[in-house]
C-alpha cells in the first residue's frame, strides 16, 4: 500500500508536471474531453487518491489541503482541476462507505482508479436477489467518459424511500448527451443512464450508516465536503487569468493609447482584483482549517458549522469571480480568440460560480442562521 503524500509533496509533483497539464487544455476543450495524454497524466500523478482514505491507500488531504492541491492543478489545466476533484470526491466516499469486498475491486489492482459520480439520487432501485437492479438518468456527470467506476445515489422503488449508493462499472452504463457548453468544455459532463443494471450486494453502500474508514471527514454533507476542492478550482483559474493578463497588458497596446500595463485605471484595477483574490485564498484556508480542526474534535461538524463552511465557499467564489470580470474588459478583442487562455479563464470562472454548490442561497440560509442567533463565532 502506497504511503500518504504531505500536500508539499503533491503540490510539487503537480508543479513539475505543469508543462503536461498545460500541453492538453486547448485539446480536452475542442474535444469535450479529457485527452488520453492528459487522463495518464492524472493517472501518474494519483490525483484519484487525494480524498482517498489513508488506509485504503490513498493521501486523505483535510479541507484546507484540497483547496490548496486543485488549486495548483487548475492553475495548470482547469479541465483536470474539474474533473480531478470530482474523481477524488468520489474516490473518497467509495473508500469510506463501502464495504472491503467493493474496494478490492476498486481499488485493488488500479493505484489510481477513475471514478465519475452524480450527486442528485435520480434514479431508483430494487431488491433483487443478491443485490439490487436500478433504473435512471443522471446528469452531469464530470469525466465520466474516461471514468473506470461510476457512483450514483438511487432511491427504492416502493414507498420506503430509503436511498442506496452504487458503484458500477463505466462499462456497464450508457453515456451520452451533448456537452455543447460556455464553459467547462473539456469536462465531459455528460449523461449516464441505467436501465435495469444490477448491482451485486458489495457494490451498495447505505450513506445514512456513516464511514467505515477515514474518519469524520467522511460524514459531512456534500456541500461541506466538497466545499475546499471547488473552491480551489476557482482560486487556480482566477490565478492563471491574473498572471496572464499581467504578461499581456506588457506587450498589448492600441495605438496612440499606448501599453494597457501603462494605464493608471488598468493598474488600479489589477491592484484591487489581486488583493481581492488574495483575501478569498486567506478567508478560504482560515475557515476550511478551522473546520477540520473542529470535526476532528467533535467527529463531525453541525448543520450550523457546515453551512458557514458552505457560505465562506460561495462567499470566495463570487468575490474572485467578480475580480477577474472587472479586469477582462480591459484586454480588448483579442482576449476573446479560442487561442488566449484570458478567455478560457474567464468562462471556467464563471462556470466554477454557476455549480450549484456555489448557489447564493447559501446566504439567505446563513443569514437565517443569524437571525435565530446560532452561534458561528468558532
Amino acid at each position: 500500500m502506497a504511503a500518504p503524500r504531505s500536500i508539499d509533496a503533491l503540490i510539487d509533483e503537480v508543479r513539475t508536471s505543469h508543462e503536461a497539464l498545460e500541453s492538453t487544455a486547448d485539446e480536452a476543450e475542442r474535444l469535450g474531453t479529457a485527452p488520453d495524454a492528459l487522463v495518464e497524466t492524472m493517472r501518474r500523478l494519483r490525483t484519484p487518491m487525494v480524498k482517498v482514505p489513508i488506509e485504503v491507500g490513498g493521501d486523505q488531504l483535510g479541507l484546507a489541503d484540497q483547496m490548496r492541491y486543485f488549486e495548483v492543478l487548475s492553475y495548470s489545466n482547469p479541465t483536470a482541476g474539474w474533473i480531478g476533484f470530482n474523481h477524488a470526491g468520489v474516490a473518497g466516499l467509495v473508500a469510506a462507505l463501502f464495504p472491503e469486498a467493493c474496494l478490492g475491486e476498486v481499488f485493488g489492482a488500479n493505484p489510481a482508479p477513475l471514478l465519475a459520480g452524480v450527486a442528485t439520487p435520480s434514479g431508483t432501485f430494487e431488491f433483487v436477489k443478491g443485490g439490487l437492479r436500478a433504473t435512471g438518468t443522471y446528469r452531469y456527470a464530470s469525466g465520466v467518459r474516461h471514468a473506470d467506476w461510476i457512483m450514483v445515489p438511487a432511491i427504492e422503488s416502493s414507498d420506503s424511500g430509503s436511498v442506496r449508493l452504487l458503484v458500477i462499472p463505466a462499462e456497464n452504463t450508457n453515456i451520452g448527451g451533448d456537452w455543447d457548453v460556455m464553459a467547462l468544455k473539456g469536462t465531459g459532463s455528460v449523461n449516464v443512464e441505467l436501465d435495469g443494471a444490477f448491482v451485486p450486494e458489495h457494490r451498495t453502500a447505505n450513506p445514512l450508516s456513516g464511514p467505515q474508514r477515514g474518519g469524520p471527514m467522511y460524514t459531512l454533507g456534500y456541500q461541506a465536503y466538497v466545499s475546499g476542492e471547488n473552491l480551489g478550482f476557482t482560486l487556480g483559474v482566477c490565478q492563471r487569468f491574473f498572471d496572464e493578463i499581467i504578461d499581456y497588458a506588457t506587450v498589448k497596446s492600441r495605438g496612440r493609447d499606448g501599453r494597457l500595463a501603462d494605464r493608471g485605471a488598468f493598474q488600479y484595477e489589477l491592484g484591487k482584483g489581486q488583493l481581492q483574490v488574495n483575501a478569498a485564498r486567506a478567508f478560504g484556508q482560515s475557515t476550511l482549517a478551522h473546520a477540520e480542526e473542529t470535526y476532528l474534535a467533535n467527529n463531525g461538524l453541525t448543520a450550523g458549522e457546515e453551512q458557514e463552511v458552505v457560505s465562506m465557499m460561495v462567499y470566495c467564489t463570487e468575490s474572485a469571480v467578480g475580480a477577474v470580470n472587472r479586469l477582462f474588459h480591459f484586454a480588448g478583442a483579442g482576449s476573446l480568440f479560442t487561442s488566449s487562455v484570458l478567455q478560457r479563464c474567464f468562462r471556467d470562472a464563471h462556470g466554477s460560480a454557476q455549480h450549484h454548490v456555489a448557489s447564493n442561497i447559501a446566504y439567505d440560509k446563513f443569514g437565517q442562521q443569524l437571525i435565530r442567533g446560532v452561534d458561528i463565532s468558532g
